[in-house]
């Protein structure tokens, strides 16, 4: 059988936190979705012959509704519809289809952020899944983790260009022995997690490598959010602390201010 070479880039495998192996795997399930594949096809290209087997899911094996279980195995199906309403809406909202009256547009604005938003809870609850089934390991290796903080905080602005970011890094030796995906993670979700808690402001970063360890301090300033996004918050606390947790860390109780919201964690080197 003839063979075709697929090069991805190692900084997109990062970003994803997934192995070579991994992302084959969860292309030969994407194409078996989509009925591009037979169930052999998808097998072989997996190099796992059990790999359709791990769609079917059932409770019979353990007599209970396992919800970590199911979130981890229907985590596509779960995000696939969400990411249909994010991509149409956006096309609409661009002007893409035809003009839009201004009451349209304000109603694709929400519908937008709404998807947005549920599609971010889906996947804090795949997380939530995968560290509770044991799923999330870290791969360490020496990082600069001034580079891993500068990548976190430029996709997360990106994303985000309605609250500046202010970030300042003062480290004597910048080499820690971390997962470069995993770390680059709780900074997002930190600066996420700040974010909340304001309506209208900025969002400050400060990193330092006081007695040998990685002390980060993240907070933000502005006008207080009257909606706590309970949810959100008690999803991404877990999230962040079980991943600075897995590093040897710990991460502090966030701290109310008066005007946003002050969050720490340290790891040791």
């Amino acid at each position: 059988m003839n063979t075709t070479v697929l090069e991805i880039p190692t900084e997109l495998l990062e970003a994803a936190r997934i192995t070579p192996q991994e992302a084959r795997r969860e292309l030969a399930i994407r194409l078996y979705q989509l009925q591009r594949l037979n169930g052999r096809q998808a097998a072989e290209l997996a190099g796992d012959p059990d790999v359709i087997k791990s769609l079917s899911w059932s409770k019979d094996t353990t007599g209970h509704f396992d919800l970590d279980d199911f979130l981890s195995w229907a985590s596509h199906d779960l995000k696939t519809p969400l990411n249909s309403i994010i991509g149409f809406s956006s096309v609409i909202l661009k002007g893409l289809s035809g003009p839009i009256s201004e009451m349209q547009e304000t109603d694709l604005s929400t519908v937008l952020r709404a998807g947005q938003r549920m599609l971010a809870l889906i996947g804090y609850l795949v997380e939530i899944a995968r560290l509770n089934n044991g799923h999330t390991h870290l791969s360490r290796e020496g990082a600069n983790i001034e580079e891993v903080i500068a990548e976190a905080t430029k996709h997360w602005t990106k994303q985000n260009e309605a609250k500046p970011l202010r970030t300042e890094m003062t480290l004597a030796d910048p080499i820690f022995n971390v997962d470069k995906g995993q770390m680059r993670q709780i900074v997002s979700h930190l600066l996420t997690l700040a974010s909340l808690h304001v309506t209208e402001g900025t969002v400050s970063l400060f990193a330092s490598d006081l007695e040998d360890a990685l002390n980060v301090r993240i907070q933000s300033h502005g006008t207080k959010s009257a909606n706590r996004f309970e949810m959100d918050s008690t999803m991404l606390r877990f999230i962040i602390s079980s991943l600075v947790k897995l590093h040897g860390g710990q991460m502090d109780d966030p701290q109310e201010t008066d005007d946003g919201l002050l969050l720490k964690f340290s790891v040791p080197r």
